[in-house]
């Protein structure tokens, strides 16, 4: 099975203030995009636990708090608390001419 890799503009760095989460659709997905101390995460919008929204959750130091069990999710590793076990998939981001890109992969 060939694996597709891209790319999608999310939209201007500038448009992203700190400590901010932001949804977005990428490649049909939903992704929360997250801007914290100058770097920005890209994350599943949905909860491993249950599948709540995330960006309808918490944005602390270094993690994502969803808002229907307090499962946290590490910002960058993916690494979740309890109740949640499942890792939560992270995407890479870059930043190019001022515009701030999420990458994918689809099998």
């Amino acid at each position: 099975m060939a694996v597709t890799e891209g790319r999608i503009a999310v939209g201007k760095v500038a448009d992203f203030a700190d400590n901010s989460m932001m949804p977005v659709e990428v490649a049909g997905r939903e992704v929360l995009v997250v801007y914290q101390g100058g770097v920005f995460y890209a994350l599943e919008d949905r909860c491993t636990h249950d599948n709540g929204i995330l960006h309808d959750g918490e944005l602390l130091e270094g993690a994502v708090k969803c808002g229907r069990h307090g499962a946290k999710f590490d910002l960058a590793s993916g690494k979740p608390t309890l109740p949640a076990v499942k890792k939560i998939r992270l995407y890479d981001t870059q930043v190019e001419g001022g515009i701030l890109y999420v990458k994918y992969q689809e099998r």
